[in-house]
């Protein structure tokens, strides 16, 4: 599949790259080293994102480029949704994707719907940047500085800088030749890890301050609402590594994050020792790998958290036997 993704890139004239919703390194990173390298080969790329940019990530080189805007785009020759399970997850861009006359499905994820005209699914790719790097060596695509640094970003965050159990050989032996090309792990790390607001610090302190724990000490969880992010200034983006604070306390096997939007209720999800966070996230319509997954409800609060923590407890239960 590979080598009829590259063959249909190759004779595009306009190629959309479009993200999933709320996107993260890995769909950004991808989506843009996928640009540079095209554009290089004389293609006209629009990279699309229904979110936007989370300020985290614009330190990407051309992140300025992302458009969020869908009227007025034109038409493409190809299109490639990166990590959307289903056509839903681009946001106001599905329709755009749905009507091109060469659709490119492009996820590592094992709850892909398999949707398009060219599907390449790898679940056993630590990172969707893995694939684009492979398909860039297929399109004979110089990976330069500006690119490495795109996929370094999607490496290094897909795979929670290198530990989690997704991680293969492959994965050290592409970081390694990124590195050559010009990528700096150390600097892209702070940018993403250690260059947070004071705002998202002191979300992160209110919602550790609703810290719950099953009895067992297995599952924990806490709750972020609009009235949290109003009292400290902050954004929803700025939630985003609150999850793996959760999952870091010692016993802990599963980890939740109930985000409350107005209109609908986002859930994070984080596991380890044998819990699995996508058969969770998959009760209710979600999806993701086994160490992180998410899903988005539209309930009440309260019903959310009751349904969500007893597919918890039972998936913690499972683990165990």
């Amino acid at each position: 599949m590979k080598a009829a993704v590259a063959s249909a890139l190759r004779a595009a004239r306009r190629v959309l790259a479009a993200c999933h919703e709320s996107p993260d390194g890995d769909c950004l990173g991808g989506a843009l080293a996928l640009c540079l390298a095209l554009e290089r080969a004389g293609k006209r790329v629009v990279v699309a994102s229904t979110d936007g940019v989370p300020a985290v990530y614009r330190f990407l080189p051309e992140w300025e480029r992302v458009t969020d805007r869908a009227e007025g785009l034109g038409s493409f020759d190809v299109a490639v949704a990166l990590e959307c399970a289903d056509l839903e997850r681009a946001g106001r861009f599905a329709p755009v994707l749905a009507a091109c006359p060469v659709l490119v499905n492009l996820d590592h994820h094992r709850d892909n719907t398999g949707y398009g005209h060219l599907v390449w699914q790898d679940p056993e790719a630590a990172a969707v940047c893995e694939m684009v790097h492979a398909l860039l060596a297929e399109l004979g695509a110089e990976v330069d500085e500006p690119v490495a640094t795109c996929l370094m970003t999607g490496l290094l965050t897909d795979t929670g800088s290198f530990r989690y159990s997704s991680v293969r050989p492959e994965t050290f032996e592409l970081a390694a030749e990124l590195v050559r090309r010009g990528a700096r792990p150390d600097w892209i790390y702070e940018r993403v890890y250690e260059s947070r607001p004071a705002s998202a610090v002191r979300l992160l302190g209110l919602a550790l301050s609703r810290l719950q724990l099953s009895a067992d000490g297995q599952v924990a969880w806490s709750v972020v609402d609009e009235a949290m992010l109003q009292q400290v200034g902050a954004r929803w983006e700025d939630t985003e590594n609150i999850v793996e604070t959760l999952r870091s306390i010692a016993g802990v096997r599963l980890a939740l994050l109930f985000k409350a939007e107005l209109s609908r209720v986002k859930v994070s999800l984080r596991a380890r020792d044998g819990a699995r966070a996508n058969e969770v996230a998959a009760r209710f319509g979600g999806g993701g790998h086994l160490g992180a997954a998410g899903f988005v409800a539209r309930g009440a609060l309260e019903d959310v958290v009751r349904e969500t923590l007893q597919a918890a407890a039972a998936e913690v239960q499972a683990g165990s036997r």
